[in-house]
């Protein structure tokens, strides 16, 4: 299977750069990432589904309001996401996530605490979208 995103190295925090045809596929793939750098997603079931709804100003707007619902829905219903498919139209999103409880699974790195708008990057290049996100850890 082919890695879905890179490790964008940070002195003090941590990052990823992804892609996707789309701006759903896009952002889907930098979900899996931010939760995928937190927990082994490899054994996390796709049983507990939640959707989260956005709109937005811009594709990076759009892009850190989308991850930062994710990760707040994480962290109040202790929720680990592994799965992710993204409707957006424009600049609206809806993402229906699924996943399982985070109770008593390990982490693999730092828990992130936010999504930042540092170096981000969310835009089209001649045949998909490029995203590179730096996560607050």
């Amino acid at each position: 299977m082919t890695r879905r995103y890179d490790i964008v190295e940070h002195t003090a925090d941590t990052g990823i750069e992804t892609r996707g045809n789309t701006l759903a596929e896009a952002i889907g793939n930098a979900a899996f990432a931010m939760f995928d750098l937190m927990y082994d997603l490899s054994s996390v079931p796709a049983a507990m589904p939640v959707t989260v709804e956005s709109n937005a100003d811009s594709p990076s707007d759009l892009l850190v309001d989308v991850l930062s619902k994710l990760l707040l829905r994480s962290e109040t219903d202790d929720l680990v996401f592994s799965e992710f498919r993204v409707h957006e139209a424009g600049l609206c999103a809806i993402v229906e996530a699924a996943g399982a409880t985070a109770v008593g699974r390990e982490l693999r790195g730092p828990p992130i605490k936010a999504v930042t708008y540092h170096r981000l990057r969310c835009e089209p290049a001649a045949d998909a979208w490029e995203i590179r996100v730096i996560f607050d850890v």
